[in-house]
């Protein structure tokens, strides 16, 4: 009789016995046995992207779902614990990008083509992207593999449009212009989850505006970003400030763009509660397309908003022919020389 370990030792006992649920398909739903007394139990897991690896939070997360399935197997239930995974679409791009540049194939995604790197990125996807999925089966997770699911799978891509649309006509969502975290980079909305903010040094710059109802009269503004000036369409001071309570429900002429007729470079100035007495001047230029705080002032004044700002992060036509077409940091120069 060979001797007992003196530690446990799980690759000579989890993948034995592991290997045996998956033969007898222990794991397996089938709604023909769903009845009265053998109801139906399912869990979804929340998709991990196909491009990294199970972190300890995953960990944490599939072993109650795992507690939850095994538990309602024993009390007789017939459980479908499904598993998932999601396209990670930026992180995979990136990915795939940086492969292909690496190896000289490219130096610009553009230079591919739309669809032949799409159809890279899931020749990677196939290649790469079952890991997450293989450390769960060596953790004896006990999800039914034969139903399997991929964020991009046409048929699952098409039942989230279908949810969509009927949605929509219930009025249940809406479609809207709101504020995004854009990568200029990738050329794509990014989710709260996937920014990082951090504090940054910042350069204060200083314009004055003159009041169109008293000309002579002129506001001081102070702002990091004088490049989105020509996106404007208000002022703003605390309505408790005495210095500038005579002004609220007057005009200035916004700085920027110049070849604009002064008539149209009328903007409002408006009291918000948001504005502090104490950073800067005491006077906001509000740019709702641009800021997020600025867009809810503008929410709640009713204020136009003018986008100034192209995909990939230069001026459009909208900032004035001074601007037009310069990258927004060259503009952020050229609008206070």
């Amino acid at each position: 009789m060979s001797d007992l370990s003196k530690a446990y030792e799980p690759q000579s006992v989890e993948s034995k016995w592991y290997e045996f649920w998956l033969k007898r398909e222990c794991f397996t739903a089938d709604p023909a046995r769903v009845s009265p007394t053998r109801p139906a139990y399912s869990i979804v897991i929340p998709p991990p992207n196909v491009t990294g690896v199970l972190t300890l939070g995953h960990v944490l997360n599939n072993t109650i779902q795992d507690i939850l399935a095994r538990k309602a197997r024993m009390d007789g239930k017939e459980v479908l614990w499904l598993p998932g995974t999601d396209h990670a679409g930026i992180a995979t791009q990136n990915v795939v990008e940086k492969t292909l540049k690496k190896a000289g194939e490219i130096k610009h995604r553009d230079d591919l083509g739309r669809e032949a790197l799409v159809a890279r990125i899931w020749e990677w996807k196939d290649k790469y992207g079952g890991i997450i999925l293989k450390q769960l089966r060596a953790l004896g997770a006990s999800c039914d593999w034969t139903r399997t699911r991929f964020t991009m799978d046409p048929e699952y891509s098409r039942c989230v449009q279908k949810v969509f649309v009927d949605l929509y006509k219930k009025g249940l969502i809406y479609r809207g212009m709101r504020m995004v975290n854009w990568c200029p980079a990738s050329l794509t909305a990014l989710s709260d989850e996937e920014v990082v903010m951090k504090e940054q040094k910042g350069f204060m710059y200083h314009f004055r505006v003159e009041v169109a109802e008293l000309p002579g009269t002129f506001l001081t503004i102070a702002t990091t970003r004088p490049e989105t000036i020509p996106a404007d369409t208000a002022v703003a001071v605390n309505p408790k400030d005495p210095r500038y309570q005579h002004l609220i429900g007057k005009h200035v002429y916004r700085a920027l763009p110049l070849d604009l007729p002064m008539e149209q470079r009328r903007i409002p100035i408006i009291a918000d509660d948001y504005v502090t007495f104490d950073f800067g001047t005491g006077v906001l230029k509000v740019t709702p397309a641009h800021d997020k705080a600025d867009y809810e002032i503008g929410l709640r004044h009713k204020l136009p908003v003018i986008d100034i700002l192209t995909p990939d992060g230069k001026m459009t036509s909208d900032a004035g022919a001074e601007l037009a077409g310069l990258d927004r940091f060259v503009a952020r120069k050229r609008s206070m020389e």
